[in-house]
């Protein structure tokens, strides 16, 4: 066994028996080594014993049991002369003698060496030019002490303790004076020594956080007289640093190694952003009462996850959801380019600032605590997960995520460019074989719509979660034939907890957000109208309904009740009705012609209003007892 360092042995700290006083232990039974080499940081609660145990390691007041050694040697048992050649003490001393520079104060260091005279030789003068070159404070040498900041005679006094030339070193408190700046400092210097010198060197501190970043091991006194030893890390995971430190106000953050609010009652926040940013948003809503949700990714999810949040720099991040990647939240913030946006029961702001993000989420931890929020932010990961498994049920439901290529527009193109439309509404014309325009420009609407209706829609059946398809974030591109191909470049997703916010919801992102401004962009290029179109949209909703109920036959009530909520709304309403002559079986029935028998060889489709009542019945009647396996 190595004996080198200070040793704590079964030691009692405490105050003997005084006359009307009986013996007070204030810490018992404690065992730990600060090995040399080391820095060695004692940390704990006001009152836990820092200081006493300090003094008793020093020898200014004995131990009421057990042994404190030095190299081997019980610090009783080694003489007065002796010890102080071997173990340098520094208090926290804020009267120092006036009339000294600062190598005088140093040179304090030597006198457990010099003779009866206590005059320095020429030997010593080297040694506590030494120990000041050691701290960096050869420049202050002839400095008068009063003349010197907190910091500067912190580096003095240490340059003191050096100048003994001892094998360990013991300081208490010598950051309790100092600024940020200094302590962290003073820390890094107590360390370098440490390890160039062989030193054992034990510091005393209130300043946890940086304890936790410099120590090489931690002594914890926690409440009740017991000592913990180990690397901050050690000591970390076992959780007994936050057990002894925890408050009503803060609590010890174990990922980040600080201590946070503990507020909470604004709700739960999950922050995305880089580098600087996310500590200092974190720290922002924790002032007004929102606990940043814990979020557990791993192997794949973590990567699909990443990729989704990086193609969504352009709006807010959708939160963490329930699930196996992250604490369901209320409020999701994540930093953009320009600022930052939050995500909140269903709405999504912009902010420049943080200040002006942190008055806007007092106002919402107010919203919250009165009303809880009926739609949260969903997790990119959760978002991808659904649409993917959306994009199974056909091609009409694709949607990819991530970023664009070569070739990709933005779907804000067919909006705002009439020369964009034109074009596809020609090119539809052609592989129709057809001079109407009116004819292609509706089929091609109709078939846009469809592609609008079917991602979210499907998202909202099968997995009870509204995505946004901001037209900002979508792209589409060419194709000869088939469904028009989307991407979106990052998605937002609600989690829905009251059913009712789904139908304004659907209505508000894929008529009013994209549909109105379509038809008002087809009606520019041409002569159509309106009645015509909105047809055309609720024939593709009632598709997607049918397609729904029909691949996922257990959510066909779900599907069947959301188509006819959202016919019953805006421009939809009166376009026609979504009928069941069987459970499971929708179909629609139309009020306006889509022309679609203008088309050379076309006929009627399966809504069209010009069937007959009994051929229509007819038709329904033979398409259930098909998708029922009758003949």
């Amino acid at each position: 066994m190595d004996d080198r360092g200070l040793r704590l042995d079964g030691v009692c700290a405490g105050y003997p028996a005084r006359r009307g006083h009986g013996e007070r232990r204030v810490l018992d039974g404690l065992d730990a080594t600060a090995a040399p080499g080391a820095l060695t940081v004692l940390i704990g609660p006001n009152g836990a014993g820092k200081s006493t145990l300090l003094r008793t390691m020093a020898g200014l007041q004995p131990a009421l049991d057990g042994r404190v050694l030095i190299d081997g040697a019980a610090i009783e048992s080694v003489p007065a002369s002796e010890l102080a050649r071997r173990l340098a003490v520094v208090l926290t001393e804020r009267d120092l003698p006036a009339l000294l520079t600062a190598r005088e104060l140093a040179g304090l260091g030597r006198h457990p060496h010099t003779g009866f005279t206590g005059r320095l030789s020429a030997a010593d003068g080297e040694i506590v030019t030494w120990a000041l070159e050691a701290v960096h404070a050869v420049h202050l040498a002839d400095r008068p002490v009063t003349e010197l900041s907190d910091g500067e005679r912190q580096r003095v006094l240490v340059a003191r303790a050096l100048a003994q030339q001892p094998s360990a070193i013991l300081l208490d408190e010598p950051t309790a004076f100092l600024d940020v700046t200094s302590r962290v400092a003073l820390m890094g210097l107590l360390r370098r020594l440490a390890r160039e010198r062989g030193l054992a060197v034990v510091v005393s501190t209130h300043d946890l956080e940086l304890a936790l970043r410099v120590a090489d091991r931690i002594w914890l006194l926690a409440p009740g007289g017991l000592l913990h030893a180990g690397t901050p890390e050690e000591l970390t995971a076992r959780g007994v640093i936050g057990a002894a430190f925890d408050g009503d106000d803060l609590s010890f953050d174990p990922a980040s190694g600080v201590f946070v609010l503990q507020t909470g009652s604004g709700g739960r926040v999950r922050v995305t952003a880089d580098d600087i940013h996310r500590p200092l948003l974190e720290r922002a809503l924790a002032r007004e009462g929102w606990r940043t949700a814990a979020v557990r990714r791993t192997g794949e999810a973590a990567v699909r996850s990443a990729r989704c949040d990086a193609g969504a720099d352009s709006g807010a991040d959708s939160g963490a959801g329930p699930g196996p990647d992250g604490e369901a939240v209320e409020l999701a913030v994540r930093r953009t380019g320009n600022g930052y946006v939050a995500a909140f029961d269903g709405d999504v702001i912009r902010f420049a600032t943080i200040p002006e993000l942190a008055a806007w989420s007092r106002h919402a931890a107010d919203t919250l605590r009165e009303t809880p929020p009926t739609l949260r932010p969903a997790t990119p990961l959760t978002v991808s997960g659904a649409v993917s498994d959306v994009s199974t049920v056909g091609g009409y439901f694709e949607l990819g995520i991530g970023e664009v290529e070569a070739g990709w527009r933005p779907l804000t193109d067919l909006f705002t460019d009439t020369g964009v439309l034109e074009k596809r509404i020609a090119d539809v014309a052609e592989r129709l074989n057809t001079t109407e325009t009116r004819v292609a420009a509706s089929i091609l609407f109709q078939g846009i719509a469809a592609r609008l209706w079917s991602p979210p829609l499907g998202a909202a059946i099968a997995h009870d979660l509204l995505i946004d398809l901001d037209p900002g974030r979508i792209h589409w591109q060419a194709a000869p034939s088939g469904p028009l191909p989307l991407r979106a470049t990052g998605l937002d997703g609600w989690q829905v907890r009251d059913p009712a916010r789904v139908t304004e919801r659907l209505h508000h992102t894929v008529v009013t957000g994209l549909l109105e401004p379509l038809a008002a962009a087809f009606q520019a290029v041409v002569k159509i109208a309106p009645g015509l179109l909105w047809g055309n949209a609720a024939s593709a909703l009632a598709g997607t309904v049918r397609t729904l109920a029909r691949v996922r036959p257990e959510r066909s009530d779900t599907a069947v009740t959301l188509g006819r909520e959202l016919l019953d709304l805006g421009p939809l309403r009166d376009t026609g009705e979504l009928a069941e002559p069987a459970p499971g079986h929708p179909f629609f029935v139309r009020r306006s012609c889509c022309l679609y028998y203008r088309l050379p060889g076309g006929g009627k489709c399966g809504d069209c209003a010009l069937i007959a009542p009994g051929t229509r019945h007819e038709q329904w009647a033979r398409a259930i007892r098909e998708s029922q396996g009758a003949r």
